[in-house]
């Protein structure tokens, strides 16, 4: 999920335009100074006789470093949209090609149609076998078959994207009303009576596809929660570690001094 999380964000930033770069960039430099100030001068809020050291200012800087970095990141993400939107169509379309899956999935589907419809299945040959089909008999048969697909599609995607899935949820449910359409669609275009199962296969990704495209600019808020909650904790170590020495630097002297 890491990895998904900093190849998603990564093309995130890629995607800004050069010009839009260059202004967040300046602005976060400011910020990074600011921050870097403010870490190097904050514990003297309470202890005004504390100077920062060498070790001190390394922590500064990697408080600046990260605040840069943020900085951009949260700009970025507002490219998560038409990231999202690519990696989508790009998965779909692996999805329609891809003859493993598209076995594997067959598979599932013959034998979840066939525990419902057995009788339907007298003289059906196995998956792997030849002349292997599912019969489409009822609108329930085919409702069960093309359900398969959207469920394994929605798998698929929640492995090689499981960030996103994570942030989107994609749902498996589809509308039996819209397997029906796509059906009554097929049969009146065409003169075949066997439903074709790749159809399915595209039922299934365009299902996930809008449906996760529709959540996409909640992901956006939902991503930037994540970037500030990770800024917050990961600046508390060095403002933590540098407030500490203060506390112990303040103690040691008044040791000293009573």
């Amino acid at each position: 999920m890491i990895r998904d999380f900093i190849d998603i964000v990564s093309q995130c930033v890629a995607a800004v335009d050069s010009r839009a770069f260059f202004g967040v960039l300046l602005l976060s430099l400011l910020l990074g100074a600011l921050c870097w100030m403010a870490c190097s001068y904050y514990t003297r809020l309470w202890h005004k006789r504390f100077h920062v050291r060498l070790q001190h200012h390394l922590l500064c800087g990697i408080a600046a470093v990260l605040t840069v970095i943020s900085t951009v990141l949260f700009y970025a993400v507002d490219n998560l949209v038409f990231i999202v939107d690519e990696i989508i169509d790009e998965w779909s379309e692996k999805l329609v090609d891809d003859d493993e899956w598209g076995s594997q999935t067959y598979a599932i589907a013959f034998y979840a149609v066939k525990e419902k419809y057995s009788r339907e299945f007298t003289g059906v040959p196995e998956p792997g076998k030849r002349n292997s089909h599912i019969p489409f008999n009822n609108d329930d048969m085919t409702h069960i078959c093309v359900e398969t697909y959207v469920n394994e599609a929605c798998a698929d995607f929640s492995t090689l994207h499981p960030f996103l899935n994570k942030m989107l949820r994609a749902r498996p449910g589809i509308s039996e009303e819209k397997i029906k359409n796509d059906i009554q669609e097929y049969f009146r275009t065409t003169k075949i009576d066997t439903y074709p199962l790749y159809r399915a296969i595209v039922i299934a990704a365009e299902h996930i596809r809008e449906n996760l495209l529709e959540q996409s600019p909640e992901t956006v808020r939902k991503t930037r929660r994540i970037l500030v909650a990770l800024f917050l904790v990961v600046q508390m170590i060095p403002f933590g570690v540098i407030g500490h020495c203060a506390y112990k630097d303040l103690k040691i002297s008044n040791d000293i001094y009573y």
